[in-house]
């Protein structure tokens, strides 16, 4: 993974810092000291707040972060709501049951998106029921984390349509790819079968997926960038990559703290 990501910094003329830590292993905390420039280990009593809609789990309540920008286009997840300021011009929240371009490998079949919507909304039985039909490989689970994996092509389109429409001074994505549950096989391609039983996991093996994950990531950008490359649009806008925590692996500093941060612009050289 190590070469593969540089190879693909160094192609890209990305400025890359190698030695960097988030304050927490845990988004709740990291996101919000990040947007709001603190380090404040408590700060998310102070600025998250339950969300009261059913489909996502906190509020972020003060972003100074996205007030030095007038027309923001954000792409989030369910976790965490970032679009409580009048300056988001755009807001797509992932929504599971939206029809779009999945993986290769991915079950999209009716019986998935029923069993998951009764998942969603359901009981403990439908927990139940759900998770035995994936375990016999009868259906996949389209809901998030994993149906974010499913849905990466179709998030790094609707990124590129942003790019292109020039309508925004900041476009913001907060992803859950690559986070456990796995999903990607060797190819990028998607094997619900991964997403099962992380928790029996030896280190090692946790290592060995977390690096496929982590290489299609790398595989699914350098598409992306070549996009914007080839269309001329690559050098019209400044882009960061960066991860909010680490693997989480083991409790070690390094594997739960150690995070990806890396930088460019159309005057940036690879370093």
């Amino acid at each position: 993974f190590n070469k593969n990501f540089l190879d693909f910094l160094k192609e890209y003329d990305f400025e890359f810092y190698s030695d960097i830590k988030s304050i927490s292993s845990e988004t709740r905390t990291s996101i919000p000291n990040l947007v709001n420039f603190s380090k404040d280990k408590d700060i998310r009593f102070k600025l998250l707040s339950k969300s009261k809609n059913y489909f996502t789990e906190f509020e972020l309540n003060q972003n100074l972060f996205f007030e030095r920008y007038k027309n923001i286009s954000v792409f989030q997840n369910m976790y965490l709501n970032y679009c409580n300021l009048d300056n988001i011009y755009k807001c797509q929240t992932f929504n599971p049951f939206e029809k779009s371009k999945y993986l290769a490998g991915y079950k999209d079949t009716n019986l998935t998106k029923i069993i998951s919507i009764w998942k969603l909304n359901g009981s403990i039985f439908s927990t139940f029921v759900w998770r035995s039909l994936r375990e016999l490989g009868k259906i996949d689970s389209i809901l998030t984390p994993e149906g974010e994996k499913i849905k990466i092509l179709n998030l790094l389109e609707n990124v590129k349509k942003d790019i292109y429409s020039k309508n925004f001074d900041l476009i913001f994505v907060h992803t859950l790819v690559p986070h456990r549950p796995y999903g990607f096989d060797k190819d990028c391609n998607y094997d619900g079968s991964l997403s099962l039983r992380n928790h029996t996991y030896s280190k090692s093996k946790h290592f060995k997926h977390h690096n496929i994950e982590r290489n299609c990531v790398v595989f699914f950008l350098r598409k992306f960038l070549g996009e914007l490359k080839k269309n001329n649009f690559l050098n019209e806008i400044n882009l960061t990559i960066m991860s909010d925590h680490g693997s989480r692996i083991d409790k070690s500093e390094n594997s739960s703290l150690s995070s990806i941060f890396a930088f460019r612009n159309k005057d940036t050289f690879y370093k």
